[in-house]
């Protein structure tokens, strides 16, 4: 494709700056079949970038992966101004219509097992309905529907239409050139096979959004398992497992070592896989009878009128855990959650899932606005292809957020664990107060934990508008109070579902002009942070995997918290940065933010935030210069 072909394709009036350059530098990954790494910074426009180098590259099937569905719909909404042809997919358990209600309850295993003998038997309506539906009237539904979003469209395919949203979607993904999906469509080869086959990585040019996240990609594998699970799954086993002696007998074993360790554990522990006894040796047969539980128990469900929908088994659930587990790349850990014990089974290298689909797809880009400098792909990832990285800003003079944020860091309070005292979390807490009362527009507090959040918005006045996370808390839930409050405060933890990838708009609109950052996101130092740390350190020595573990991972969770605030070029935000831990060397070189004030006073951060809200509300064309106070 030619230069002017290619530029008539750009469905906006002009290039940003390093917008052509990207797109270049795709177009000729997708022909020499290599691997691209960009990291760009928020606002930039990486998506429509990259779908132009795809274009003009001539990628004839893209896999464009994305961490959440939320990031889902950017990606469309680029897709339909270009007018390309694309579907999506993300999780059937979330789309289905007939399980609706109780699906978010079942295991992966449990869903597909009802759904499969659901639409064998024709109890499922939604699939035998797609046979009378016109394909090109489900494609016009989906391709036109990009502005509306995939929830929409997913709503509109099962409603209006009738017909089962999964199965139509994946039905499109022949005659689609783009398709969206969420990451364990291509790091779950499982998932991957069911779902694309007879394609292969081969067949595709992969792209992974928010790439960072790949080095956490081995959890998508975790089994989590109780003592509640075992104890239903004997029961099953003994009513409909004919001659499940066996069976029931390495259940019972299971039984009795977690009962022990319910005696002993009183934190989280890494333990030895030995622990699990003879199920994984054994593992085959409980996962035949398993199988057999799921039939018996969907079958049963359905001829009482519930069509499969209270079809869950236990044994499944403690096959699926005893499959990860018996991975050679997994580990066993045991933790207390809410006072109960969990049993956590999963593999610990990234490298694992990701090495794989990288290395055999017909090429891949990997975007982020916090992607390492130096070798991430091929250090941490373990990927050994023909391989460039591009830094926007360095190369292309793309200017990031510093140009259009005030930032302010406190340099007399921390989260630091040696110094978590009550008259620190009273500090932080009257600090956050002020900000929230003072800053105009919605307000994203992002802590290190639910403990440190929970300790600083106990110690808050009454009386400020606020929302704090919480395991439940939805993102709708949030956009619904920033309509009625648009002066909210929002309270997140750093790897939350309310930092990565969301965005607050309303009408169009940014309404968040005001991130504070409460302490230095680093990890734990559990007994989970140190064997991952043990992993990569057999791979890429002691001192890299320092740098991912525990510097690299902050880094991530603080830029995809104060990126929230600056969504688009137009965007004017203010950051304040609580811990005296920012003004380090090398965690200031990786943000790349210019300090406006560091304040040590309750009078230093009132002028401060005097200043920042008079940037944030464009009574000044550029941040003030540094002082300290």
């Amino acid at each position: 494709m030619s230069g002017d072909e290619c530029r008539a394709l750009w469905p906006y009036e002009g290039f940003r700056p390093g917008q052509r350059e990207i797109a270049a530098e795709v177009a000729r990954t997708v022909r020499e079949g290599a691997l691209l790494s960009i990291s760009a910074p928020t606002g930039f426009g990486k998506t429509p970038s990259v779908i132009l180098g795809l274009l003009c590259g001539g990628a004839e099937r893209v896999l464009y992966l994305v961490r959440t569905v939320n990031e889902v719909d950017p990606v469309l909404r680029e897709l339909k101004r270009f007018g390309a042809e694309y579907t999506f997919l993300y999780s059937a358990r979330r789309m289905c219509p007939l399980f609706r209600g109780s699906s978010h309850s079942m295991t992966s295993e449990e869903f597909w097992a009802a759904c499969r003998l659901a639409r064998l038997q024709g109890a499922c309506p939604y699939y035998e309905r797609l046979e009378d539906v016109d394909e090109g009237l489900l494609a016009r539904a989906v391709r036109e529907g990009g502005e509306r979003g995939s929830r929409r469209i997913v709503e509109y395919l099962s409603g209006s239409l009738g017909v089962c949203p999964f199965f139509a979607l994946r039905g499109l993904v022949e005659d689609s050139r783009f398709i969206v999906a969420t990451y364990p469509y291509a790091f779950r080869i499982d998932i991957f096979q069911s779902t694309f086959d007879p394609h292969d990585y081969s067949d595709f040019v992969i792209v992974v959004d928010e790439a960072h996240s790949l080095m956490n990609a081995h959890t998508l594998y975790e089994r989590r398992l109780r003592r509640q699970d075992v104890e239903r799954a004997i029961e099953e086993a003994r009513k409909y497992v004919p001659s499940g002696e066996l069976v029931i007998r390495v259940l019972q074993e299971l039984l009795a070592r977690i009962r022990l360790l319910e005696r002993t554990v009183r934190g989280k522990e890494r333990l030895e896989k030995a622990m699990a006894g003879p199920i994984l040796e054994e593992l085959e047969i409980v996962e035949g009878a398993a199988e057999e539980v799921l039939k018996r128990k969907i079958e049963e469900a359905i001829l009482s009128g519930s069509q499969g929908r209270e079809a869950r088994s236990a044994l499944a659930r403690v096959a699926s855990w005893a499959g990860v587990l018996r991975l050679p790349s997994s580990y066993l850990f045991a933790e207390r959650v809410n006072g109960e014990l969990e049993l956590i089974a999963t593999p610990m290298d990234p490298a694992v899932p990701v090495k794989p689909v990288l290395e055999k797809a017909r090429a891949a880009v990997l975007l982020s606005g916090t992607l390492p400098r130096g070798d991430y792909v091929r250090e941490l990832l373990g990927v050994d292809r023909p391989a460039r990285y591009v830094d926007a800003e360095l190369m292309y003079g793309v200017r990031g957020a510093a140009g259009r944020v005030y930032t302010v860091v406190a340099r007399n309070v921390t989260t630091r664990y040696r110094e978590r005292t009550p008259e620190m979390y009273r500090t932080i807490a009257v600090y956050v107060s002020l900000i929230a009362r003072l800053m105009p527009g919605a307000k994203l507090a992002v802590y290190p934990s639910y403990d440190v959040m929970g300790q600083v918005v106990d110690k808050m006045p009454a009386g400020i508008p606020m929302i704090v996370e919480t395991r439940k808390t939805s993102i709708a839930e949030v956009q619904e109070r920033l309509v009625e409050e648009p002066e909210l405060l929002i309270n997140a933890v750093a790897d939350g579902k309310l930092v990565e990838g969301v965005e607050f708009v309303v009408d169009g609109r940014n309404l968040l002009r005001t991130v504070i950052v409460v302490g230095v996101p680093f990890p734990q130092p559990d007994v989970y942070t140190l064997t991952f740390k043990e992993v990569l350190s057999e791979r890429i020595g002691s001192r890299r995997a320092d740098y991912y573990v525990y510097l690299f991972s902050a880094i991530v969770k603080v830029k995809q918290a104060l990126g929230r605030a600056t969504r688009s070029p137009e965007d004017r935000a203010a950051y304040f940065l609580l811990d005296y831990r920012f003004l380090r060397r090398d965690i200031k070189e990786h943000l790349r933010l210019p300090v406006n004030r560091v304040v040590a006073s309750l009078e230093g951060l009132r002028q401060a935030i005097s200043e920042a809200r008079r940037f944030v509300e464009g009574k000044e064309a550029t941040p003030p210069r540094g002082s300290s106070q």
